[in-house]
């Protein structure tokens, strides 16, 4: 083993991981340079043999983030990253990292599906935008972290062509693809950080391996992940435990409850999901083992709470067009209890005011409501084989602009129900009244509509893009010159300003995106990944040269 210590670097922050790893005819020298928020960790293997399982091991090496007990810059800036989460931090951003920061990083990794420990790990730092991204298998590679993906995918039930080979070809990519379709996850085939939490190969996960002291023999057999939920073939008592509580929630077992993961038992599952409104998938992943009683549920906001999370409660249940007196000022009173009443209501269920996971899911406080893909196999997991399923497709524009200048705040609310039995069918982007509006694309301004008495979008603006691509903009408070009807834009121009006309209780953008000029598609998707809302500088007016497009399910 050898060990250098950065000369630049205070003692007592040196936190130092190393590993020694041999195996039949070889040795591996670790180098690890530890700083006070990040590790440097270099590895040599004397054989070709070793490389993959080095690979392996150095993307679940400890990193040294801040950590309960600390004080400092690096902890405000974790403190900082998790309140623009909209996660609360009792004591504020004040640089202590004490119970108030370790209950919030719960919070947060609880929210996004990670083991909710407290401790700052790779994937939770990535998420808050505080560390580069873990290593993630990819098309071509080869190795053990490949092997790991195909381990996670068939312990998922789902079939990868040519098995467990450590190879990420053709095969995998399918495999992968068919396993997002099934979680409700958009199928890309590639393994992003969404994905790699779902399967649990990524540090922090719920199935995430735990790399050992030692490398694995040349002869030994490929690494597996360890399962925390039944799957179909399992024969025990926590299979036995599922099928009780499936049957406490009102869902009919054929077999009744023997302990067996068959077919009876997937089809239970299913149903249930079906029941709570997630992906249906006859699998068990957190979000139904919490729904099911046999996973704590997340950290909830509860009255007199006070702080970011509470109000993105809040704006949600706003969003969701319930009145919240007082509006979302972050604060857990009557008020909120009422609003969540009144919200449960609306939604069946029981009527407490007090957010539950169930709520909290239908509200879109946390994620996994499912939500209906043009060209999806509904068929039943129970006996379909993983296969692609064809769809009809159509090309459409995509933005190259967010469309709302930063301060700002949104969630996915596609298909959310909304009063007279509509469902919500574009994003909600919240801001100041006034905060200015743009163009996403290059493109003509097709329909202008006026507020009037029982408008719904209120002042509003459609601009259509050269393929027939519209996006529609509502509740606008004022038209910006320059944007009339006819009227050629650029992406970046501004066309309008943020307000609350037509019904509407608070500022805000309702944006839709309808590719090819059909039915609309859930915008989220493509104005996500341009998410400004933390920016306040103005997009340029460049004109593109040609608008990108991609290809999308049609409705």
């Amino acid at each position: 083993m050898l060990i250098a210590k950065h000369p630049d670097l205070a003692a007592p922050r040196l936190r130092l991981r190393t590993r020694t790893l041999t195996s039949v005819g070889a040795t591996v020298i670790t180098l690890v340079i530890s700083a006070a928020w990040g590790t440097t960790t270099v590895h040599a293997a004397t054989t070709p043999a070793q490389s993959s399982v080095i690979h392996l091991l150095s993307t679940n090496t400890a990193s040294t983030f801040p950590q309960i007990g600390d004080r400092g810059q690096a902890v405000r800036s974790l403190q900082q990253a998790l309140v623009a989460q909209g996660i609360s931090v009792t004591g504020g951003v004040d640089g202590i990292f004490g119970n108030g920061t370790s209950n919030a990083i719960k919070t947060f990794q609880s929210r996004q599906g990670l083991v909710n420990s407290g401790v700052v790990n790779t994937t939770t730092a990535f998420l808050l935008g505080l560390a580069p991204s873990p290593a993630l298998p990819r098309l071509g590679q080869r190795g053990a972290i490949v092997t790991a993906l195909q381990q996670a995918l068939t312990n998922a039930s789902i079939s990868v062509r040519g098995g467990i080979d450590g190879i990420f070809g053709a095969g995998t990519t399918n495999a992968v693809s068919v396993y997002q379709t099934s979680r409700g996850l958009t199928a890309t085939g590639v393994v992003d950080i969404t994905t790699a939490i779902s399967l649990g190969i990524v540090d922090g996960s719920v199935q995430s391996i735990v790399a050992t002291t030692n490398a694995p023999s040349a002869t030994a057999a490929p690494a597996t992940i360890p399962n925390q939920f039944p799957i179909i073939g399992d024969n025990n008592d926590a299979v036995k435990a599922l099928q009780k509580a499936l049957v406490t929630s009102g869902i009919s077992l054929k077999g009744g409850v023997d302990g067996r993961f068959g077919s009876g038992t997937t089809n239970a599952v299913t149903a249930f999901q079906q029941n709570m409104r997630v992906t249906a998938t006859g699998v068990v992943d957190l979000l139904t083992a919490q729904l099911l009683g046999l996973n704590p549920a997340p950290t909830l906001p509860k009255i007199t709470n006070t702080g970011d999370a509470v109000k993105s409660l809040q704006n949600l249940l706003i969003t969701a067009g319930i009145a919240v007196k007082g509006g979302a000022d972050g604060k857990f009173g009557t008020a909120t209890s009422a609003a969540i009443s009144a919200f449960q209501k609306a939604q069946g269920l029981k009527s407490t005011g007090i957010l539950d996971l169930r709520t909290a899911l239908y509200v879109g406080f946390i994620p996994g409501l499912a939500t209906i893909t043009p060209g999806i196999s509904t068929t039943n997991p129970a006996t379909a084989s993983p296969t692609t399923t064809i769809q009809t497709n159509t090309s459409a524009t995509l933005p190259t602009v967010f469309p709302v200048l930063g301060p700002c705040w949104f969630t996915d609310t596609w298909k959310a129900p909304r009063s007279g039995g509509r469902q919500h069918e574009g994003v909600d982007i919240i801001a100041k009244s006034g905060t200015p509006i743009y163009a996403v694309t290059n493109g003509t301004i097709t329909r202008v509509f006026l507020d009037h008495p029982g408008s719904l979008g209120g002042n509003a603006i459609r601009l259509t893009a050269l393929d027939g691509t519209y996006f529609h903009y509502a509740h606008l408070s004022a038209f910006a010159d320059g944007a009339a009807l006819g009227a050629t834009v650029v992406a970046g121009q501004v066309i309008g300003y943020v307000g609350s006309t037509g019904s509407s209780s608070t500022p805000h953008l309702h944006f839709e995106f309808h590719p090819g000029g059909g039915a609309a598609s859930n915008p989220y998707l493509v104005v996500k990944p341009l998410d400004a809302c933390k920016s306040t500088t103005p997009p340029t007016t460049t004109a593109p040269t040609t608008n990108p497009t991609t290809t999308v399910p049609a409705a």
